[in-house]
């Protein structure tokens, strides 16, 4: 190679990232969206016969301890060095512990369509937290997006007055699960973590779900028999809500930026209204489509875009 070419490859500096998913990915984030899209009626069917603790304490060391050996046979070490031992259990804490128990609290007093569109909040309670926290300084689009967030949640406590079914309370635990996550992800981000994302989750997970095991311990010893269908959703919930859907997750991300991932699963609250809907016979109507709509626009708006390259050329 001539020093022209080679001063001419160091001025294109490195190639820009792929945005758009090859035909691999694109049937990867269609089964993925069908599995987390999915998740929820499952989980609503297991928490419909046994206790909140017990199905989630069961999802989260189950499906926690496969996502370790999935990244066992992926080539990973599982050997986490001492500051990632230090901040491997708050981040547990929050994106496990209190994640799996309030959103499962949630999906007990609501629809499963409902707790998936306030589960994708997460991103604007992240943004929030980085704002006031981390000091980012956020553009006016953000702060629309943000708005249109609150709006979604108005539209959801104000369904849930509304139906005889429905519970405000339910939306409440979902925010809770919502922030906890997006203060999950911040300490995910603050902290040098040198082991594999999937390794990470998979302790996370594990971890995060042994407290609720414990706890649950009581729950079980008294509840009544559940049915082979509600084991068949907390196993759903465990093994592939958790465990395959990460693995796919982290497959995605791979071939594309996080931030276009990120966009390409906001159709899961949609599979997750429909299958609600016509499975267990959840309300759908134009209050539902509303609030998706809300959450899909202002999850897009907030969600990071990649720099623009000729800004980063002039600095």
């Amino acid at each position: 190679m001539s020093k022209a070419e080679s001063q001419a490859d160091v001025n294109q500096g490195p190639a820009p990232e792929p945005t758009r998913l090859p035909a691999r990915g694109l049937l990867l984030l269609v089964l993925l969206t069908l599995i987390w899209g999915s998740n929820w009626p499952f989980a609503k069917v297991a928490v419909e016969e046994m206790p909140v603790i017990v199905m989630r304490g069961y999802s989260g060391t189950a499906g926690g301890a496969l996502v370790l050996v999935l990244a066992v046979l992926a080539g990973q070490s599982l050997r986490l060095n001492a500051t990632e031992w230090r901040w491997i259990f708050p981040t547990a804490f929050f994106n496990a512990t209190l994640w799996l128990y309030m959103s499962g609290l949630s999906v007990s007093y609501i629809s499963a369509g409902h707790t998936a569109v306030a589960a994708y909040t997460m991103p604007l309670w992240l943004f929030l937290i980085s704002t006031v926290f981390l000091r980012e300084t956020p553009s006016l689009g953000k702060w629309i997006g943000l708005l249109l967030g609150m709006g979604a949640i108005a539209v959801l406590f104000f369904r849930n007055l509304e139906l005889a079914v429905g519970d405000w309370r339910g939306v409440a635990a979902m925010l809770v699960a919502a922030c906890s996550w997006a203060v999950g992800t911040v300490l995910m981000k603050r902290v040098p973590w040198r082991a594999p994302t999937l390794v990470l989750v998979g302790w996370q997970f594990f971890l995060g779900g042994i407290p609720l095991t414990v706890l649950a311990v009581p729950a079980f010893m008294s509840m009544e028999p559940a049915s082979v269908l509600a084991w068949s959703g907390a196993t759903y919930s465990a093994f592939m809500g958790v465990s395959a859907a990460y693995w796919l997750w982290f497959k995605i991300v791979d071939m594309v930026p996080a931030w276009v991932a990120s966009i390409s699963v906001l159709a899961v609250p949609a599979v997750s209204l429909v299958i609600g809907a016509v499975v267990l016979g959840e309300p759908l109507g134009w209050l539902e489509i509303l609030a998706l709509l809300l959450i899909v626009g202002g999850v897009s708006t907030v969600l990071p875009r990649p720099r623009n390259d000729k800004a980063v050329s002039s600095r």
